[in-house]
């Protein structure tokens, strides 16, 4: 009865946030009130908990918290700056909401990569150098990077110079404001917001991502104009694999601590393809085989993966099954990361506990068929992919809220 008042009477709820809000500093002064402040306090809150959960009256109610609220002045200590104390303890309540969802309900992380694309889709830029498209004013920019995670980015040679390198790790002033140099023969150049691997991203360095495309440059011109999309943000969901293990086909998160082949202390995302136990295969058909069982369309999480023509070629960001070092040569004619499956033939055996992951981007994918131990403990795996959250749009279709298969 008290709880269906409770929820139909705006006077039942002030009343409850009273009692509450005084029986909170009465527990807190217990130690320093004289014993006749506790017991004056105590009796009244007693007496106004029976007269509320009684059934009496809005009008009665109204008239009890008033003499509560007058016991509670006479006999409780006030508090120097009480709002800005209430504020204090709302916002660490609020972190330790926000620490406790991250490290046992959701996690949000960005994919910095493109191996897991075109499901997941990594930082992509676009050189704007030689384009005629102009960088846009800055309400449309404000725009694009809302709704579509668009940045550009422009630099001008403010003098002759030559470039020197680039700061190795940006400088923080604020929350969410960055700051990285380029170093040059004329001084250093700020980059403000700057992408992470800033050169690279925009496009300054060659293919072999180690020497600059152009060294020198003339006064006025531009050393860099860019436009990026940043990667895919995504909810991370950690409840499920406390109450069962990962299957095979679904999208899983882990750590890479310090496995062999992979970046030290960071996390990966990528399909679950093996399992621990299992005997695994890339074929020349560019299909998994599980035990010589081959993996199709028909599996869960592979609909996409193996939808493939098998008359198009591999290619990058496009679905194209799984590719073994054999097809790899066959289309690129040079060797690529994929030493444990070098042909249709070689079979890795997975360890006890352990798991097999492939990108779906199998063209430009650092996985399993590259590490040098390809299946790593299973008690790495932190979480699964649960939905994108932003950005908006991507490719002019709706990009969140794409759920595993």
């Amino acid at each position: 009865m008290y709880f269906f008042r409770w929820l139909t009477s705006r006077t039942v709820r002030k009343a409850a946030e009273l009692e509450d809000a005084v029986r909170k500093l009465l527990n807190h002064q217990r130690d320093v009130l004289a014993p006749n402040a506790v017991s004056a306090v105590e009796g009244d809150l007693s007496d106004f908990r029976k007269l509320v959960r009684g059934g009496a009256e809005a009008e009665a109610i109204r008239a009890r918290m008033d003499v509560l609220e007058t016991i509670a002045n006479k006999w409780l200590k006030p508090y120097p700056h009480q709002s800005l104390r209430d504020n204090l303890v709302m916002l660490l309540e609020i972190a330790v909401l926000i620490v406790g969802s991250r490290a046992f309900l959701i996690q949000p992380m960005v994919i910095p990569t493109g191996s897991a694309q075109p499901t997941l889709w990594g930082v992509t830029y676009e050189d704007l150098r030689n384009s005629p498209t102009a960088i846009p004013s800055w309400p449309v920019r404000l725009w694009e990077k809302a709704m579509y995670g668009v940045s550009y980015f422009e630099i001008v040679a403010p003098a002759d110079l030559t470039l020197k390198g680039f700061q190795e790790k940006p400088k923080m002033f604020f929350p969410f404001v960055k700051r990285q140099y380029l170093y040059t023969s004329a001084g250093p150049i700020p980059v403000w917001f700057p992408p992470d691997d800033f050169p690279r991203q925009l496009g300054m360095l060659d293919e072999s991502q180690r020497t600059w495309k152009q060294e020198s440059f003339r006064r006025g011109e531009v050393m860099a104009r860019a436009r990026l999309i940043t990667g895919d943000h995504l909810f991370v969901e950690r409840i499920s694999y406390n109450f069962r293990r990962p299957k095979r086909g679904e999208i899983i998160v882990f750590r890479s601590e310090r496995h062999p082949g992979m970046t030290p202390n960071t996390h990966y995302i990528k399909r679950l393809v093996g399992l621990g136990g299992e005997r695994i295969r890339i074929g020349d058909d560019r299909h998994s085989y599980i035990n010589d069982r081959e993996l199709t369309t028909n599996d869960f999480g592979f609909r996409d993966v193996f939808g493939f023509d098998p008359a198009v070629p591999p290619r990058p960001d496009h679905y194209s099954g799984h590719v073994n070092g054999t097809i790899w040569q066959q289309t690129t004619g040079f060797p690529g990361p994929t030493r444990n499956f070098p042909n249709g033939q070689t079979e890795v055996q997975i360890r006890p506990k352990h798991y097999v992951t492939f990108g779906d981007n199998t063209m430009n994918s650092a996985d399993s068929r590259f590490w040098p131990e390809p299946d790593f403990p299973q008690e790495r795996v932190i979480g699964q992919h649960w939905m994108v959250f932003w950005p908006f749009i991507r490719n002019g279709r709706r990009n969140i809220g794409m759920w595993q298969e």
